[in-house]
């Protein structure tokens, strides 16, 4: 640890994610998204095993669900076209008219929550906008957070971000994020790697939480 004016800084990822201070956080892991990811099994058995060393360790685990706004009553205008440029839709009837299946805003049955997990719902690619996960991680005095889940370019970037703007640890976890775009997923790991995120994989920080539990 290093110590600055009476602060104690982690500086090695055991220091981070000692289970004392740390949230695992699985993202959008629901049935509307996760299975998309083209890395869906992998994200999903290593996500499974990690959070059974979270729980054993007394780490908290939260979940994240993603619930839209509606589009005509309640939805920014910007959010309106991303929606269309992601559609590909040439006009407003085409998502206007789309179904939801009830199933979808489900966790997937292989990462369901358990009695002292944590669900929260959202409704921006980012944990922090408009949701009380910022108060609940401060009220059990957590100063990190592990994250995995999909879209690795979408909310894993976006909240690993703003977490650190917060002045939370962020680890993202290499081999338990995706999308359904393998481009934008590699390019968004990258980027986070160059502007010095802490990354890690599942094993590595499953290792440490077992010696400390």
């Amino acid at each position: 640890m290093l110590e600055l004016g009476g602060k104690k800084i982690p500086q090695t990822l055991e220091e981070m994610v000692d289970p004392k201070r740390t949230a695992l956080l699985l993202w959008d892991m629901e049935y509307a998204i996760a299975p998309n990811a083209f890395n869906f099994k992998e994200i999903a058995g290593n996500l499974k095993t990690l959070a059974a060393s979270a729980r054993q360790a007394g780490v908290q685990v939260f979940y994240s669900v993603q619930i839209p706004f509606d589009l005509e009553k309640e939805e920014a205008g910007v959010w309106v076209r991303v929606r269309m440029k992601r559609a590909k839709a040439d006009d407003l009837s085409q998502i206007l008219n789309e179904k939801e299946d009830p199933r979808g805003r489900e966790i997937i049955s292989d990462l369901k929550p358990e009695p002292k997990d944590i669900v929260f719902q959202k409704r921006r690619p980012d944990g922090f906008i408009g949701t009380d996960f910022d108060l609940m991680l401060r009220s059990k005095g957590i100063g990190a957070i592990v994250i995995g889940g999909v879209a690795t370019e979408g909310g894993i970037e976006g909240t690993a971000r703003t977490g650190r703007n917060l002045g939370y640890d962020m680890v993202v976890l290499k081999d338990c994020v995706g999308s359904r775009n393998r481009d934008l997923h590699e390019m968004a790991l990258t980027l986070m790697e160059r502007t010095q995120f802490d990354i890690s994989t599942a094993n590595e920080v499953a290792q440490i939480w077992r010696r400390k539990k």
